[in-house]
């Protein structure tokens, strides 16, 4: 187990310098230039100017820059600078929680809501319950996140307040906990909650068709048992590989939630770095999400082996 997690470790690394370099190229290609939009309007000073250039190696071409930037993070750990001379890791030292946190509560309620929904879709198949399941998820797949998060905010957050006299959501910013998580938690995993649903359905429908299911069945063992140690347990793999891999992309696709609900995240970040040509910002916060991704395939992969017995690893 220890040599694959080494071996897995060792290939995720071209996929991190890929990751970086590519999106690296990406900012260096933007047109503008990042120093004069420090400035605004005003005049600049031409020494300043020449200072702040070869400061961050602006001068510089693409492989150099690039070059020193990995250099700094395997060497010291630094992600760089701002331009206005911020450590990124500072500047993302707070917001990165709040985005995880975002993302976790997002990834437990896609759990619990999809794979629920889709345990009763698979048992009620044919049936009106199970059309009337799939009939929701396609119309929760159509709707996109910045309408579904701006009506929940309108109806959850405001009309509820009004009709009891009570905050069950609040609508803005995220000092109240985890309480301010669950509505744009909701909203950011509206999506993933439908396709998981169906997810969890078609597996489930697939594993019950399966001989062994018949056969222990046929043992007399009781429906409760037969679904959740052998039809269940067995079902999960599909599942939990897209769990795995969604929770980059609930991180990554924070930023209309974030956006909505105020939440001072690195989604919104990660828009105004890229809007500002904040080359340090932008990189970095790529890094993190491409580390969040390996390591998420990483737990993925060793979670096989606990829900399938025939899957080992040497």
């Amino acid at each position: 187990m220890g040599r694959y997690i080494i071996r897995r470790l060792i290939q995720a690394l071209p996929v991190l310098l890929g990751a970086t370099f590519f999106i690296f190229a990406i900012v260096f290609a933007l047109p503008g230039d990042p120093v004069a939009a420090l400035a605004g309007d005003k005049r600049q000073d031409p020494n300043i100017v020449a200072i702040i250039r070869d400061q961050y190696h602006l001068n510089d071409p693409l492989l150099v820059q690039y070059w020193y930037y990995i250099k700094g993070i395997v060497l010291e750990g630094d992600f760089g600078k701002t331009f206005a001379g911020v450590p990124v890791t500072q500047l993302l030292a707070g917001k990165l929680q709040v985005t995880l946190n975002l993302a976790l509560v997002a990834l437990t309620l896609e759990a619990i809501i999809g794979v629920l929904l889709g345990l009763w879709a698979a048992l009620r198949r044919g049936r009106a319950t199970d059309t009337a399941i799939l009939a929701s998820t396609l119309l929760l797949i159509s709707i996109p996140t910045l309408v579904s998060g701006f009506v929940l905010q309108l109806w959850l957050g405001v009309w509820l307040k009004q009709v009891t006299g009570t905050e069950f959501f609040p609508i803005s910013g995220a000092t109240q906990g985890l309480k301010s998580y669950l509505l744009p938690g909701f909203v950011l995993a509206g999506v993933s909650i439908a396709y998981l649903t169906r997810l969890t359905r078609t597996s489930l429908v697939e594993t019950l068709r399966s001989d062994y299911i018949r056969t222990a069945t046929a043992k007399g063992l009781s429906r409760r048992r037969v679904i959740g140690r052998h039809g269940l347990r067995n079902a999960l793999i599909p599942m939990v590989t897209y769990l795995g891999a969604d929770l980059g992309n609930l991180m990554g696709g924070a930023v209309i939630t974030e956006t909505i609900f105020n939440l001072p995240g690195i989604g919104l970040q990660l828009y105004n770095g890229v809007y500002l040509r904040e080359q340090p910002i932008v990189v970095g916060i790529v890094t993190v999400l491409v580390l969040v991704y390996i390591l998420a395939n990483l737990v993925v992969d060793l979670m096989y082996a606990v829900l399938d017995p025939r899957i080992r690893y040497e």
